[in-house]
């Protein structure tokens, strides 16, 4: 392998099983660190979280580099909202991302109004829902690689406020798959 591998090379053709967890990790940390995630193309994320085996995704969320994948993600949602779900009312959603290394969760709230969709680390609105997940399930939720209405069955994801509207979120993004 060669030391240093392109995310974009990594989702379209490296086996992730074939890595360690490190050289995953460290894959992730090069792509996010050069480009801030802009350069990294969703479809081969998706793909590279479909092919990834669970325990590698949750080394992924266990390391340093799970930061900066939220950061890339959250950083990025605006350009997949899609203005079908657009609202007069502003529609806040808080996501807690659970089992940061703190204990806790890493928060951010998106808030919806006119066909845009602003992204901001404070949860200074009140939500209109609020979505708790793993770092595994968020990846799988945000690259189309787990349905969030099997993951809320399965008590793997957590709404409170509006189930309907939390139901309805899926269809207010484009969201890349595999």
């Amino acid at each position: 392998m060669p030391e240093k591998i392109d995310v974009n090379e990594l989702g379209r053709s490296v086996d992730p099983k074939s890595l360690s967890d490190e050289q995953l990790v460290d894959a992730l940390r090069d792509g996010l660190a050069q480009g801030g995630g802009k350069d990294i193309d969703p479809s081969l994320f998706a793909r590279l979280v479909k092919s990834t085996g669970k325990g590698q995704l949750e080394a992924v969320m266990s390391s340093d580099v799970r930061r900066p994948v939220l950061d890339a993600i959250f950083g990025r949602m605006a350009e997949f909202y899609s203005s079908k779900g657009s609202s007069a009312k502003r529609q806040v959603v808080h996501w807690h991302v659970t089992g940061a290394s703190s204990g806790g969760s890493d928060d951010f709230q998106t808030a919806m109004q006119h066909g845009t969709c602003e992204v901001s680390e404070q949860l200074s609105e009140e939500p209109r829902t609020e979505l708790s997940m793993d770092g595994v399930q968020f990846l799988k939720v945000v690259t189309n690689n787990a349905s969030p209405v099997t993951l809320f069955m399965t008590r793997k994801l957590k709404v409170q406020g509006d189930v309907g509207f939390a139901t309805a979120l899926q269809k207010m993004f484009t969201i890349p798959s595999a």
